[in-house]
Parts: C-alpha cells; sequence; structure tokens
C-alpha cells in the first residue's frame, strides 16, 4: 500500500493543476494520507490540497490562500513562502525541511517537502508541498540531545580522542593502493582508546568500541580517506573528515594519524581526533555574517563584489551581464515621521518582493547599506531586458506599505551599467550604475542606463569635448555607408549614412563614445550640420550616377528640438538640388517622447520638405503606438538585439513578428537592422518584413568602396545569396 501511495505521489508531482482535478483516484489517494497535501500554482497560490489540510486549518477555505496565510502561525512563513517560490524558480525540491508552529501555546513540529510541479511539457506550473507532523520524533530528539548535553558537560574537559587499530594479519605495502585500501578497511580493529573517543562515538563506555572494526567506526572515514593515508607513507596531518555516529550524529573530526610499518607491513594505526563540529559551523555562521545583511538578511556588498568578480571572471564569449543599483526615494520621511523601526519595516520587506519580480530570471539582490540595494544579473540577452526588468522592480518598489496600520507609499531611481559593453571590473560597473543611478534621480525618470555624458569626472570626456570642434574643422571625421535591401526585390534601395572619428593620437573614437559629449553641449549642432551636408551632397551624387537611392542620417534629441535644423535642411537640399524623398532622417523612440508635442511640431516641417521620417532601434524604448500613429512617420526600424538571436530567442522572434504585424496595420513600413546570416534573411523575409540592412549585405563602408559596392550590382535582385564584402 505504501508504494503505491509512494507512486502516487510521484504521479501527482509530474502532474499540472488539471491533473490534479481528473485524476479522482488520486485525489482519494491523496486524502487518505496522513500528510497534508498542498498543491500551489507558479505564484505560490494554494490551488488543491487535500482533506487533511482542510481539517489541520478549521475547515476554513484554502484555495486562493498564500502559504503565509495558510500557515500564519508559522514560525517565519513569510521566509517558507519565499523558500516556495524558490523552489518554483530554480526547480530544485527542498527535502524533509523541519518547521516550527506555535498556535495557543502549543509547539508543533512538521517535515516539509516541497517539490516543483511539471506538467506534460516538463514545464513548472506550481510546487507541491507534503507536510508530516514531527513533533513526537521533535521531542524524542530534544531529550536525546539534552541527555547527550549533560553528558558532554561532565567530560567536558577531557583530552582529545586517542586511538590505535591493529591490523591483523598486516597489510603488505608493496601491494597496490586500491589492495592496500581494502585489507586495512576489513583487517583493521580498535584495540586502544580513551573516553573521549567513547563520547565521539556516542558509545556509553569505551570497552564498547574495543574490538570494532574500522569499517563500522569510521574513525578514517571511507576508502578515499584510507587512501590518502597510504599514499601519504601511512600519515595524517590534521586532515577533516565528516563521520555519523551511532546515534545518527553527523560531526566533523579533525585527525592526525601515523602507521607502525615493520619489515614491509602495515601492523597498526595510532591516531588522535578532535570534534571540530560547532568550530565549523561558527565558522560558517561567521563566514554568513559576514556576506549577508543582518536585517534584511540579503546578501551584504563584500558577497556582491564576489558574486561580479567571478562572474566576470568565468563569462563566456558574447555573455552579457548588468549590475542595477537601487536608491530609494524619500525613505528618510518615513525614518523622521513614523521612526527608525518602521523604516526596517521597509528595508526588509523590499527583499521578499524583488525576488518575486526575479522569480524567472538568474541574479543576486544584495543591501548595500541604508537604503541603497544592488541587483547583479549574470546572463542576459540584451539590455532592453534589463530595461523591462527594472520597471518591474521599480513597479514593486513603488506598491504599499502597511506599517502597523499606516499605509505610506516610496519610490526609486535605478541606475544601469552593463559588463562587457561599459565596464569590465567591478569598481568601473559599480561606478557606471551609480552615475546611472543619480541621472536618474536627478531626471525624475526612475530608470537610467549608464551613458558617458552622464559622466562629468571622465578624462575621455573632457577630452573629447575639447577635440570636438578640431575634428570638424580638421576634417578628422567621415561618413561610411551601410546598404539597405528590399526583401521583395532584393535590390539595394538605400544606405544609412554612420559618422566615423579617426583622432589623430587617440585612434578611432566610437559614435556612442562622442555623440552623447556633443548632445550635451553646442557641438552637437555643428556636428550635425556636418553630417547633413555630407549626407545630402552623396545622396546627390548617387542620383546623379542614375542610381535610384535613398541615404539615411541620424538625428539627436537635440536637433529635434532645435528649429533650426529645418531652415539647415531646407538650405542643403536646394544647395544640392536633391529631392527630399531622396534623404531619410532616423529617430529614436526616447527622443520622441522626451518632449511630445515639440518633437511633433519638427517632424512635421521636416515631412513638409519631402524628406522620410523612420523610428530607428524600436522596441527598445517606451513610446505609445497610438502617439506614433499621429507623427508623419513612414517606417519603423527593429533594433539588432530582436533581431540576431531571434532563430534561437522564441521571445525575440516574437517581438519581430509582431512588430512587424503592428507596423503594418498602422500603414508603416519595416527595416530589420543586424541581419548577419542567410537564415535570418529568409525568416524575415516569410515574415513579411519589408527591408534589411546588416552584415550579411555589407558592412558600413568609406565612400569610395561604396561605390565600387555598388557598380558591381551585387544585390541587385538577381542572386540574394551572393556572399556581402
Amino acid at each position: 500500500m505504501e508504494l503505491r501511495k509512494a507512486h502516487s505521489l510521484q504521479t501527482a508531482v509530474s502532474l499540472g493543476a488539471h491533473g490534479i482535478d481528473d485524476n479522482n483516484e488520486l485525489r482519494n489517494l491523496l486524502d487518505a494520507m496522513r500528510s497534508i497535501i498542498i498543491y500551489l500554482d507558479r505564484w505560490g497560490v494554494i490551488q488543491h490540497c487535500n482533506i487533511q489540510a482542510q481539517y489541520w486549518c478549521g475547515q476554513q477555505k484554502v484555495q486562493g490562500l498564500s502559504f503565509k496565510e495558510f500557515a500564519q502561525y508559522w514560525d517565519d512563513a513569510s521566509e517558507r513562502q519565499r523558500e516556495i517560490m524558490q523552489v518554483i524558480r530554480t526547480k530544485r525540491p527542498i527535502w524533509q525541511s523541519l518547521e516550527r508552529s506555535l498556535f495557543n501555546g502549543k509547539e508543533s513540529w512538521y517535515s516539509v517537502d516541497k517539490i516543483p510541479v511539471r506538467n506534460s511539457d516538463g514545464m513548472v506550473t506550481g510546487a507541491l508541498l507534503v507536510i508530516s507532523d514531527v513533533t513526537a520524533q521533535v521531542k524524542q530528539q530534544r531529550a536525546l540531545q539534552e541527555s547527550e548535553s549533560r553528558y558532554r558537560a561532565f567530560i567536558a574537559n577531557s583530552s582529545d580522542a586517542i586511538w590505535c587499530y591493529d591490523i591483523f594479519p598486516p597489510v603488505d605495502i608493496r601491494l597496490p593502493f586500491d589492495e592496500q585500501v581494502s585489507q586495512i578497511l576489513w583487517r583493521a580493529e580498535l584495540s586502544e582508546c580513551n573516553e573521549k573517543l567513547a563520547y565521539l562515538f556516542g558509545a556509553q563506555k569505551r570497552q564498547d568500541l574495543i574490538g570494532t572494526p574500522l569499517h563500522i567506526n569510521d574513525s578514517i572515514a571511507n576508502k578515499r580517506d584510507i587512501r590518502h593515508f597510504v599514499e601519504n607513507n601511512y600519515r595524517l596531518e590534521e586532515c577533516e573528515f565528516a563521520i555519523t555516529n551511532k546515534n545518527g550524529q553527523a560531526m566533523l573530526l579533525q585527525t592526525s594519524a601515523v602507521g607502525d610499518v615493520e619489515n614491509g607491513y602495515l601492523k597498526r594505526c595510532w591516531g588522535m581526533s578532535r570534534d571540530v563540529t560547532e568550530y565549523k559551523q561558527y565558522l560558517d555562521k561567521m563566514e554568513h555574517m559576514a556576506n549577508h545583511d543582518g536585517l534584511t538578511s540579503l546578501p551584504n556588498r563584500t558577497y556582491l563584489y564576489q558574486c561580479i568578480e567571478a562572474g566576470l571572471r568565468d563569462r563566456r564569449h558574447r555573455q552579457k551581464m548588468a549590475l542595477l543599483l537601487i536608491d530609494l526615494d524619500r525613505f528618510k520621511e518615513i525614518n523622521d515621521t513614523l521612526g527608525h523601526l518602521a523604516g526596517d519595516r521597509v528595508l526588509k520587506q523590499l527583499g521578499p518582493r524583488l525576488e518575486l519580480e526575479l522569480a524567472d530570471t538568474s541574479g543576486v539582490i544584495a543591501r548595500l547599506g541604508g537604503d541603497e540595494f544592488a541587483i547583479f544579473l549574470p546572463n542576459i540577452r540584451n539590455t532592453q531586458q534589463v530595461v523591462v526588468l527594472a520597471h518591474r522592480f521599480l513597479d514593486a518598489i513603488c506598491q504599499e506599505f502597511d506599517l502597523d496600520g499606516v499605509r505610506t507609499e516610496i519610490s526609486a531611481s535605478i541606475g544601469i551599467a552593463v559588463a562587457p559593453d561599459q565596464a569590465n571590473d567591478v569598481t568601473t560597473l559599480l561606478r557606471y550604475a551609480d552615475i546611472a543611478m543619480y541621472h536618474a534621480k536627478n531626471g525624475l525618470k526612475g530608470v537610467a542606463i549608464y551613458d558617458a555624458s552622464y559622466d562629468a569626472h571622465s578624462p575621455m570626456r573632457l577630452e573629447i569635448m575639447g577635440a570636438l570642434g578640431r575634428a570638424i574643422r580638421e576634417h578628422q571625421l567621415s561618413l561610411h555607408f551601410q546598404p539597405k535591401v528590399d526583401l521583395n526585390s532584393h535590390r539595394v534601395y538605400g544606405f544609412e549614412s554612420l559618422l566615423r572619428w579617426e583622432h589623430p593620437e587617440l585612434g578611432f573614437i566610437p559614435p556612442n563614445d562622442f555623440i552623447p559629449i556633443a548632445e550635451m553641449s553646442s557641438a552637437i549642432y555643428s556636428l550635425t550640420n556636418w553630417v547633413l551636408e555630407e549626407t545630402v551632397k552623396q545622396a546627390a551624387a548617387w542620383i546623379g550616377q542614375g542610381y535610384n537611392i535613398s541615404v539615411a542620417m541620424n538625428l539627436s534629441a537635440r536637433n529635434l528640438l532645435d528649429d533650426r535644423i529645418v531652415v539647415d535642411l531646407s538650405r542643403v537640399l536646394k544647395k544640392y538640388k536633391l529631392d527630399g524623398r531622396h534623404l531619410e532622417m532616423e529617430i529614436t523612440e526616447s527622443m520622441i517622447m522626451s518632449d511630445p508635442q515639440r518633437a511633433q511640431v519638427i517632424l512635421e516641417k521636416i515631412n513638409a520638405l519631402g524628406v522620410v521620417l523612420s523610428v530607428d532601434d524600436f522596441g527598445t524604448g517606451y513610446s505609445s503606438l497610438g502617439y506614433l500613429k499621429r507623427l508623419p512617420v513612414k517606417t519603423l526600424k527593429i533594433d539588432s538585439s530582436f533581431v540576431q538571436n531571434m532563430l534561437d530567442d522564441e521571445q525575440d522572434e516574437i517581438i519581430v513578428n509582431s512588430t512587424i504585424q503592428l507596423a503594418h496595420n498602422l500603414g508603416l513600413k519595416v527595416v530589420a537592422e543586424g541581419v548577419e546570416t542567410q537564415e535570418i534573411y529568409d525568416r524575415l523575409a516569410q515574415m513579411g518584413c519589408d527591408a534589411v540592412q546588416g552584415y550579411f549585405i555589407a558592412k558600413p563602408m568609406a565612400e569610395g568602396n561604396a561605390n565600387g559596392w555598388l557598380q558591381r550590382g551585387e544585390w541587385n535582385g538577381t542572386d540574394r545569396s551572393v556572399k556581402p564584402l
């Protein structure tokens, strides 16, 4: 019968919620068990239970409760709820967790198994709790421990355990090591010991141990330890062995031993053992205290540093990591108004809230001190995933707190730094996240990703600011052009102009290092005028050569809020006699949303000149499709972070496909960036994407190389499988 129950319980673990409902025989069997059986969904809410659970809680309705609500008299029910969520998140069960309940002064103990539940597809859908009353066993164990404590007190001043094992017949030390180990294990018998050894092994007196074979006593714990003894010339020096004595108590012994070898035969072994269990437990406790915050029990700054250092050290190729720094807003008001105890309660509640949001993602949540927290994510797909998570954390923090009947809310500012894109060491990663956090706080943004332009103390930033003006005057800048191909005709229909800076001393400076800095100064106006002039001039040259193509350029947020861009654009188009439809201007979502009304006015004026407008890096911001619909935008460009992994990441493929459909419903054209393989090219064509650009077509090229590429006609619609440059 018990075997049938065990089998049926294992079946329950493999079923989803519907499986428990539909299996009457299983439900009857669970009701017949003496243990309390509870099924919780992935959110930690009880969906099913057996009849013992109903009896235990006084017949009240159990469905819909969290474990914390169900077991409100449990010791630290919140922590137990967190463990359940951990089981669901990590897919690893917790067996025989010993937990206490105190109701009306009556103490009860329970052994709890927390088991992840999988559906038929192998996905974890919740957790199964098997709760068994072990109060009697715990009391018995307490009684044994109290008795043993009295015995320990009696022999507190005893010396270390001294013992001797005789080996008969003696073992030939010329035999292979494995054979020596086997013979020692089965021939050695305890011939001498003091009372301390009896105490260590749970014996009443030392005479009870005399004559005990080594393989039973385990003074040297197992074959591996005996082999170490043999290989070390029959000596051990303060080696530690984990053993279980006759009372079932796990112990850690520190043992030194020496073998007595005569005429090539091992005859006996003398040794000394010391119980270091409590010492090791003390060290473990000290280590935990050193690595965790005393108030919230979250990892502290030291542990966080260790995790980041290990993550950076063991990082795989192309693996991205992120550090989020969280600073609470208005927390001082709670301390000043309600007192520091109320503030402490807020801090203690934040950890579980953040952990719930991190349930599906690997990461470490730490308290750095005061009202500052950090979250380290060792493996992220892209920056957008981190931004979405950061907003989820922000929403969790902003939920209402109930502090002894006083309801209050707080907010937070979150700064993000990404490795290795922005930093490759702990110090820099923390500094960048801190800079981003203060930028979010000062700008009331909630969430901000580190940008070099935020760092007023960066030496590189100061040098770049001084050199940018000279770069424009001394022709250090150039444009590279990356082609865009129509997926219906497989013909090149345009280029995107990309700014490059080759500094005479610093070498190549990436655009992400100097454009944000330019946007923070008046240099952005001169820089944009230069790019506009060179882009229109090149577009006019290609039109003059008979190519019916367009050239796109990027606008910055400062440009979009500056009326002069319209005047300059009109002037340059007239100067080179270029029809506006051959020029495309790309703007980002975040740029539009920084000042939507002002942006709309400028965009409508640009559109009136016939210039095509497109939204770049679509999907990385938080703009409203409804608002975009009112703008004179013709094209959406899907960010490369979604495109590059779409064949391996189902979520990215869903995002790309959904964006294409949404854009077409709004009457917009879709261009996918970051196309690097034939397979991605073909899949985008199947999805109905309009156009693509990326390394599969060609890398960004200087003007001369772009001219040669056009003349060769490799993407002229007749052969789309030609290898790109």
